[in-house]
């Protein structure tokens, strides 16, 4: 073989080894996204992709009661979801502190379900089309621990007999987030309920109070043809 071809030969080699390095990286990029959040790997429409279905696993513990609560919010299931909670009503009120307003009068009562439902189709839209969660999951924490994250409080007569704190992964246009909630958990009539805060900040949404600790974990972007 002429030297000079000998020399483009060499010359190729890294090349190809560049470009292979480069697709196996970007490969494992796409796995690890799509384990975070269920879309498709390496996909033009992965920004857009809905996460993998979960199924509501019922209430028969306080764990899955809020595991139930937050699905039945992706899966657009607001009436259910509401069977599931029980929310102070504050109306006209709505930056009171929760705890305090509880406690002094726990006369309010509790959000209704048409209210409740119309509120999630503003927030959410019909069928939870502007909410995308995967992964969700939920685990019991200590006493100690739920209150560090003001989930004890007094309730209005409400018996809390739990504290879950659930998470899982919340789908952006082109982001995806790690978020995290500590939620007290009443039992009443047999039926175990998540107890919402019925406060919001000023300037934010209902649905907004129910995640923390929302911090970004992957740009789908990234990875977009």
């Amino acid at each position: 073989m002429p030297e000079g071809r000998r020399a483009a030969a060499r010359a190729l080699v890294p090349a190809r080894a560049l470009t292979a390095a480069l697709l196996g990286a970007a490969v494992l990029l796409g796995v690890l996204l799509r384990a975070a959040g269920g879309g498709a790997l390496l996909s033009s429409s992965l920004v857009y992709s809905a996460p993998v279905e979960q199924a509501a696993p019922g209430a028969d513990s306080p764990a899955d009661a809020v595991r139930s609560f937050y699905i039945l919010l992706d899966q657009g299931e607001y009436a259910a979801a509401w069977a599931l909670a029980r929310e102070p009503d504050y109306t006209g009120s709505g930056n009171a502190p929760y705890r305090s307003e509880v406690a002094e009068d726990g006369r309010r009562g509790w959000t209704p379900r048409e209210a409740f439902v119309s509120r999630l189709n503003d927030e959410l839209g019909y069928g939870g089309v502007w909410l995308r969660l995967a992964d969700v999951q939920a685990e019991e924490v200590t006493a100690g621990e739920a209150a560090a994250h003001g989930a004890w409080p007094a309730t209005g007569g409400s018996q809390v007999v739990a504290a879950v704190r659930a998470q899982g992964t919340l789908l952006g246009a082109c982001t995806i987030f790690h978020w995290e909630k500590v939620l007290p958990v009443t039992r009443a009539g047999g039926r175990y309920r998540v107890l919402l805060p019925g406060t919001k900040q000023a300037d934010a949404l209902f649905y907004q109070e129910w995640f923390a600790n929302v911090r970004k974990i992957g740009t789908l972007r990234a990875i977009a043809p």
